[in-house]
């Protein structure tokens, strides 16, 4: 740069030569890069220590940069083990008040998890950028030394993955305490930067959601606030956040830095030893790990102990899918969990089966009972169920039944199952008053003679697509003639008629007794249109398939289209479950009905969460010599995070 002042005095030209001098770049600066084969960091040396200037990546327009990098570092520090006393009375009513003390299953979880380390307010926060920095070979070392520890870092470009950094972060004590190693901040974004944000199996959407309990207890979008959840819940160990510009970045830690679920001979699953979030505490959006967590196994340090954690970064241009799968199949190698499968029974062999269990009553738990001058049959229900005396019984899988009568040809399920099944259906639709069409419950208690929910007094609009219109559907793909089947399924449309909004959307529930609605704090983000395009299906009435398409239109861009799901489990006050799945299929047949693109892909962008929101599907571990093993991990269901 050239300056063009006329110093008029000697006195002037000396302040002309100070202040040139001060606007001249200085030559000890440092510049440094690591850089894989589509990912490149690149680090300036400030006052305060080294920051990263760049982080780019390969686009399809060229070299595509995050625009807020940052290169701050941090760890959690406590003298003391940080308190355990939960956070509960200290959040807003609506927090307190959830998920109220009749849902036993989830009422303790929920305080446990809004305790200090979970709430990210537990330990001090040391915070800084590293003082010095050594190139070797192609990775650089970073290192800072404050009062509580020594904090080493070694970046690499992965020599597998052109996406990838690796990361190996050590912390030696300076004094004895708790410590939490937390990864650096590659980049941060404001809301209005971030296009969509996920931890697969707890939460995920394209903004903050000041709602606690929509974000962090039922997965509706991102918390507010930096919390740190448990590695057993996430499906996919990899926080992700996506910019306005389509790039993707996140942070996945090395197999063997999580818990084992199962070590020799016992459950270990409660263990913590990861921890993750989208927020630093600045409140800044950033994918983050902690490792260990702070007062669970290994956080306690001696002075002169090391603690070591090992990740990598990855930016790609693409959506969050991109990156989990990368994670997943490429980090975690989930294609060898698939190689170990050795199916050795057959499909015909497996419809045997069923059948078999179906027609014995030791297996099947077969009862019937006399209800109204008609014999109704169902099974016995060994769970809880609403005001139950341990006398609940219930079917499912009306199509299965129908099926393996059909295909078998077994005289037994004619005879003595489908009749009895058939009556049970029949009886368990409210047949008059404001509720007429829509199920009388999922459950027959015997002992009181009536039907109920599982964990209510109330009636779901998606109860009766479930329990009257698939059940009653899948029927009558197999007698199509039943004529009081089809009123059945024409009465269970009207109600769902008469209970949908002009928008499309329907309530959750309706007290049984007041007919109002209930769980007005929740939104039925839930396939129950699908009910409706069943009964046009069957009864060919073009209203139903009209008022179908309005609900699935409301549902695509209140719950597809924001990555927000209400599950159907009623003792877990219906956190996303495997409905998720059923919506991706519901919409699947709507596409095959309509023809309209947007279902199809509503459709696949479902599945997609799906496959990382899945309970029955947990994230496959290994160990450090990253050799496969399949653990019984998790019981149904543990969504998000009350587990």
């Amino acid at each position: 740069m050239r300056y063009f002042i006329k110093a008029a005095t000697v006195g002037k030209g000396i302040l002309f030569l100070l202040l040139a001098g001060l606007c001249i770049p200085s030559a000890a600066q440092k510049r440094l890069a690591v850089e894989a084969e589509h990912f490149r960091i690149e680090w300036q040396e400030k006052s305060d220590g080294y920051r990263i200037s760049t982080v780019s990546t390969n686009s399809a327009s060229g070299r595509i940069s995050l625009e807020n990098p940052s290169g701050s570092y941090g760890f959690l520090y406590s003298a003391t083990k940080p308190d355990t006393v939960s956070l509960y009375e200290t959040m807003p009513d609506y927090v307190r008040k959830f998920p109220g003390r009749e849902y036993t299953l989830l009422y303790g979880r929920w305080r446990d998890n809004l305790r200090p380390v979970a709430m990210n307010t537990a330990g001090e926060l040391v915070r800084f950028y590293p003082a010095s920095a050594m190139q070797k070979g192609d990775s650089i070392i970073f290192t800072r030394k404050t009062r509580q520890g020594t904090l080493q870092a070694v970046w690499r470009p992965s020599k597998q993955f052109g996406s990838d950094i690796e990361v190996t972060m050590t912390l030696r004590a300076a004094v004895d305490g708790y410590f939490s190693l937390i990864t650096p901040t590659l980049a941060t974004l404001s809301e209005k930067e971030m296009a969509w944000g996920v931890i697969p199996g707890h939460f995920q959407g394209r903004k903050l959601e000041p709602n606690f309990v929509w974000s962090y207890g039922y997965g509706q979008g991102i918390p507010d606030r930096p919390v740190v959840v448990r590695e057993r819940t996430a499906t996919t160990l990899c926080p992700t956040l996506t910019d306005r510009q389509g790039l993707s970045f996140a942070v996945i830690p090395e197999p063997g830095q999580g818990r084992d679920p199962w070590t020799y001979d016992h459950s270990t699953q409660n263990e913590w030893r990861l921890g993750f979030s989208l927020m630093n505490r600045d409140r800044e959006l950033t994918p983050s790990a902690y490792h260990p967590v702070l007062g669970q196994e290994d956080s306690y340090m001696r002075k002169g102990e090391i603690r070591t954690f090992r990740f990598r970064y990855t930016v790609q241009q693409g959506d969050w899918y991109a990156l989990c799968s990368h994670a997943a199949r490429d980090i975690y190698r989930f294609g060898d969990f698939l190689a170990l499968k050795e199916p050795r029974q057959s499909l015909t062999d497996r419809i045997l089966r069923m059948a078999e269990y179906l027609e014995k009553d030791s297996t099947s738990l077969w009862r019937t009972f006399d209800y109204r001058g008609d014999t109704i049959g169902a099974q016995e229900y060994n769970a809880t169920v609403f005001e139950y005396e341990r006398d609940a019984v219930k079917n499912s899988d009306y199509g299965a039944m129908w099926m393996l009568a059909r295909i078998t040809g077994n005289d037994t399920l004619r005879r003595t199952r489908l009749p009895y099944a058939r009556n049970f259906k029949i009886h368990q639709q409210v047949s008059g008053g404001p509720l007429s069409g829509a199920a009388a419950g999922q459950y027959y208690l015997w002992k009181s003679g009536r039907y109920t929910e599982e964990w209510g007094d109330y009636a779901e609009p998606i109860g009766t697509v479930y329990y009257i219109m698939l059940d009653i559907g899948n029927m009558l793909l197999f007698n199509p003639g039943d004529a009081e089947l089809r009123e059945d399924l024409r009465r269970g449309a009207e109600r769902l008629l008469a209970w949908q909004y002009p928008d499309g959307h329907w309530e959750v529930a309706y007290d049984k007794a007041t007919g109002k609605p209930v769980f007005r704090d929740l939104r039925d983000l839930r396939p129950t249109f699908y009910g409706l395009l069943v009964a046009y299906r069957l009864l060919g009435d073009e209203r139903y398939l009209d008022a179908a398409c309005r609900g699935a239109d409301w549902f695509v861009a209140n719950a597809v289209d924001e990555g927000s799901f209400l599950g159907v489990c009623g003792d877990f006050r219906f956190v996303p479950d495997f409905v998720i799945a059923q919506s991706a299929q519901a919409l699947l047949d709507l596409y095959e009905t309509t023809g309209k693109d947007c279902y199809r892909d509503a459709a696949l962008r479902t599945a997609r969460f799906y496959t990382h929101n899945n309970q029955y599907c947990r994230k496959l571990i290994f160990r450090p010599e990253n050799r496969p093993k399949i653990f019984p991990s998790c019981r149904f269901p543990v969504f998000p995070n009350f587990q």
